[in-house]
């Protein structure tokens, strides 16, 4: 039995639980108020007015002109993902944190404890409205695996609870299209349509062998789709391996998906790398691209440095010189990515021997003490301002792998 516990608006329901005056408001959650950002998410009163995440704050307020917008603070929702998630550390250790809104956990064992799968459900529910507020609402969808229990959590949405059991799953297959399955994005939705297949169940009936000779091994992983199964194990938070490399991603909004707005993202990227480095007391010698063009194709390479570094500088040329080196950057980049692997103690690295290489330290130590003091945003590099405005109110939510490395260290 798998349980997909899926925050409802989450952001949103955040700010209004903190700040009452925002409660039964439509609200968005972007970038700063005063220019035009994306949308990172909507409360369910903004919603109704068809306001979506992803879209451009100008076109949230043409639909509803009096949305109030509230800038993004990822600490406050890593803080209450981490209380959710030791309440339902609670009922069950199997618990899977897939995003800073969205758990898997498995309770097979432990429902009959609760009266069955839907009182446990209900359970986590209440513990939730008790001890994190009444904005802060879910949606859980209960199914045999991972796959269908998202696809119930979506049945659910908002606030409710969703069973898909064993002898329904042939109708739900029947009645899903294929985009609704997260993995099967529009390009591959498109190519499954020309060959004939719009549902699940359409999916499971084609021959393996030719989405296999279509699609790669991506093929054999649709076909079992296609019939309601899904091979993923569901990985608990205590099985989290440590830290191996150090990296971001960022989607780019439509202003800057051209090369010198990916460029600038990168350099944003590299110095939040770089940054996370030296708090960690780390250092890396590989770094590691990725880029994502307007049809999904993706880019990556790798370089192997002579020495370790947590310099955003010389990431960002390892980075760049790569990218120039496999084609450059598309003309429509839709994903920038960086990380850097090989990680050793900062400490254990060779100290710069050049009098430029001692200044450049010199001097990032100084912009990290000042940010330490005074806020990531107290010193910003002209030529990344604009692209921070612009992803701010998304960057840095991501943070579940290092959420369940916080939480298994405390359980240690």
């Amino acid at each position: 039995m798998v349980f997909h516990i899926d925050m409802d608006s989450y952001f949103a329901s955040v700010e209004q639980q903190a700040r009452p005056y925002l409660r039964g408001k439509p609200i968005v959650v972007s970038g700063r108020p005063d220019i035009f950002s994306v949308v990172a998410a909507a409360s369910k009163e903004a919603k109704r007015y068809g306001i979506r995440s992803g879209m451009t704050t100008w076109e949230a307020q043409k639909l509803c002109p009096h949305v109030i917008f509230v800038p993004g603070d990822p600490d406050k929702y890593e803080t209450l993902t981490r209380r959710f998630l030791d309440i339902l550390i609670r009922y069950t250790p199997m618990v899977e944190l897939y995003s800073i809104d969205e758990v898997f956990l498995e309770a097979s064992q432990e429902a009959p404890r609760y009266g069955g799968p839907l009182a446990l459900a209900q359970a986590i529910q209440q513990d939730f409205r008790q001890e994190l507020g009444e904005c802060l609402t879910c949606s859980i969808g209960l199914a045999p695996n991972k796959l269908l229990a998202k696809l119930a959590s979506e049945k659910a949405k908002p606030g409710g609870i969703h069973w898909i059991r064993p002898d329904q799953v042939p109708a739900v297959l029947a009645h899903t299209p294929v985009e609704a399955v997260t993995g099967i994005g529009p390009r591959i939705a498109k190519r499954l349509a020309h060959m004939g297949i719009w549902t699940l169940a359409d999916l499971g009936r084609f021959p393996e062998p030719y989405l296999r000779r279509v699609f790669g091994v991506y093929g054999a992983v649709l076909a079992l789709w296609g019939r309601g199964v899904d091979p993923t194990p569901l990985r608990p938070y205590w099985q989290e391996e440590e830290v191996k490399s150090v990296g971001h991603s960022h989607a780019l909004p439509h202003g800057l998906r051209h090369p010198e707005g990916a460029r600038a993202v990168l350099l944003y990227l590299c110095e939040k790398t770089a940054r996370r480095l030296r708090a960690k007391g780390l250092a890396g010698r590989v770094v590691h691209y990725a880029l994502r063009d307007e049809h999904m194709g993706v880019s990556t390479a790798q370089h192997a440095l002579d020495s370790p570094t947590d310099n955003a500088d010389t990431i960002f040329q390892t980075a760049l010189d790569l990218i120039h080196a496999h084609g450059g950057f598309p003309p429509q980049t839709t994903l920038v990515g960086v990380r850097v692997g090989a990680l050793q103690p900062q400490k254990e690295a060779p100290r710069p021997l050049f009098p430029q290489d001692q200044r450049r330290e010199r001097l990032q130590q100084a912009l990290d003490r000042i940010r330490d003091r005074y806020g990531e945003e107290a010193i910003l590099r002209g030529t990344t301002y604009t692209c921070q405005v612009l992803v701010g109110a998304t960057g840095g939510m991501g943070k579940q792998k290092e959420i369940a490395l916080a939480r298994k260290g405390a359980d240690r």
